[in-house]
């Protein structure tokens, strides 16, 4: 996804901010991605002092980078922790915590799967009891999605949906992340599961606000 434009951000309606153009909304604009229309519908609820940065051109937009990478152990996994540092290719997310500035719109999960290794490839196919375990999301203390059957990362790989791409979940009630707001991402199996779990947190970002 590009860096949107002013006009873009203008059109998503930014505190109403700005010239007036007689185009459409952005996110109704033919070609307009799903992360981009989820986060246009929620960029007004950005502090006054992000959406006048983005006006100005002192904040940027873009796809998000974050991912964490854990060992499997036993039964659970806990891909998130305020203990974790960033390392390259395990995670970039230091703390369990957005960096300063920082502001996510979450669109989607992806979860993929490595038998061998933290830093193997992350191409093999879920063993029957890590498709048969559940997921669990916290923000800030609070649990949004609880209990989530791993399962929803596998659907839809088949189906009307085969040409997404394998372990990706798009949320149908996407959530903000605000900056220094700690989050975790937590996996329970039915049955211990020798592996690793690398997730990527598919959305739009805010930076330099």
């Amino acid at each position: 996804m590009n860096d949107l434009t002013n006009e873009e951000v203008i059109l998503a309606g930014l505190g109403g901010r700005g010239r007036r153009s007689k185009k459409k909304s952005f996110g109704s604009e033919t070609g307009a991605s799903k992360n981009r229309r989820q986060f246009l519908d929620r960029a007004h609820k950005l502090p006054s002092s992000v959406q006048d940065n983005l006006l100005k051109g002192k904040a940027q937009i873009s796809d998000s980078p974050y991912y964490a990478t854990t060992e499997i152990r036993s039964t659970r996994a806990e891909l998130i922790t305020i203990s974790q540092s960033e390392e390259l290719g395990i995670t970039n997310i230091d703390n369990g915590k957005l960096s300063k500035g920082r502001h996510l719109t979450l669109s989607g999960i992806r979860l993929i799967y490595d038998e061998n290794a933290i830093d193997g490839e992350f191409t093999d196919l879920f063993p029957a009891d890590l498709l048969n375990g559940e997921w669990e999301l916290e923000i800030d203390g609070k649990k949004v999605f609880l209990k989530q059957p791993i399962r929803k990362f596998f659907d839809g790989f088949i189906g009307s949906e085969n040409q997404k791409p394998f372990g990706v979940y798009y949320l149908d009630n996407p959530k903000t992340i605000e900056p220094q707001t700690s989050f975790e991402f937590n996996v329970d199996l039915p049955a211990a599961v020798n592996g690793f779990l690398k997730v990527f947190f598919i959305g739009t970002v805010v930076y330099g606000g």
